[in-house]
């Protein structure tokens, strides 16, 4: 068996060390910015990857901007990759981020939206999914 250099276990060590020190500033971006990191272990492995849980109290304003509510429900929905959403919920995220929604239609019209776009899937009774989420899933035709 061949030895390690010595200049490449100290490379090791240095990159681990600002591994750490970038895990420590990360996680305080997020505290500031409102969003939840939770650590996911992988099977076997000790290695933790932080999955990233952005909640409605945390959209920030114009987070949506120039952007059609089905581009922001899809922007919206992949920042929580497998958790749909209640159409009362992406709506919600839309006046957090100061998007212009009407008060009266507001459900109608973004239910409407979402279920004529092929980019979205109904699911668990009253959410909203990214139909790539679910690619077994067969479309019903309007």
């Amino acid at each position: 068996m061949s030895e390690t250099p010595k200049g490449v276990l100290e490379l090791l060590e240095q990159l681990r060390q600002e591994r750490e020190d970038l895990d420590v500033l990360i996680q305080g971006l997020e505290k500031r910015l409102g969003i939840i990191s939770e650590p996911l272990e992988a099977e076997g492995s000790t290695l933790q990857t932080p999955r990233i849980k952005v909640t409605i109290d945390s959209i920030p304003v114009g987070f949506f901007h120039n952007l059609s509510q089905a581009d922001a429900a899809a922007k919206l929905l992949r920042l929580n990759p497998g958790h749909p959403l209640t159409t009362q919920e992406i709506l919600q995220s839309f006046r957090k981020s100061g998007m212009q929604v009407n008060p009266k239609n507001a459900v109608p019209i973004l239910y409407t939206t979402l279920k004529r776009s092929d980019k979205f899937e109904r699911v668990a009774g009253k959410k909203w999914g990214l139909a790539e989420w679910y690619p077994n899933e067969r479309r019903k035709q309007l």
